[in-house]
């Protein structure tokens, strides 16, 4: 089904147009918004290398922002990595690289391209480092069992009801028939 905003056939104007407003959504921080029309953009001319430059800026943050355990960022998917992935160190220099290089604040005018610039390094700094990546794939790992994990009774109200017709004998109003 067509999109009414973003018909099928484009033109160069059109594609430069939804780069205009992906720019604008950066500057108030739409990351969302701003990453849908960067992508209709490069969809319509894939020339247009600013719309990857906020494509990154926008998905670079986006993934910033999912933390783990100890507040910590997910540094695999600031990199766009899987932790699996993040095994195999040439994939992650090569991401990092690649990543820096369409992130580096010199290079990359766009609003947040610093942010995003520093998420990168900071990921770098943490899986380039046998160590401190060691460290973060436990914390990863036991990040993903807490999250797994089913949570006893929380909804109080329901372990209240459960309990109440356990000792009330089976009935839900409480009352009790002789």
């Amino acid at each position: 089904m067509e999109h009414p905003f973003f018909p099928t056939t484009t033109t160069r104007m059109e594609a430069l147009q939804w780069l205009s407003i992906a720019e604008k959504l950066l500057l108030t921080r739409d990351l969302v918004g701003s990453k849908s029309f960067a992508k209709r953009a490069r969809d319509a001319d894939p020339t247009l290398t600013p719309a990857e430059q906020i494509l990154a800026i926008t998905e670079t943050i986006i993934a910033g922002e999912c933390w783990i355990v100890n507040n910590h960022a997910d540094w695999y998917a600031v990199l766009r990595l899987t932790p699996q992935q993040g095994q195999e160190a040439e994939l992650v220099s090569s991401q990092y690289r690649n990543l820096a290089l369409i992130l580096n604040p010199q290079k990359n005018r766009y609003p947040l391209a610093d942010e995003a610039f520093r998420l990168v390094v900071d990921a770098w700094a943490v899986l380039s480092n046998p160590s401190r990546k060691a460290l973060f794939d436990k914390e990863l790992v036991f990040s993903q069992q807490q999250q797994q994990q089913p949570a006893t009774f929380s909804n109080p109200t329901q372990a209240m009801h459960q309990n109440f017709i356990f000792f009330g004998g089976g009935n839900s109003s409480g009352a009790s028939h002789s």
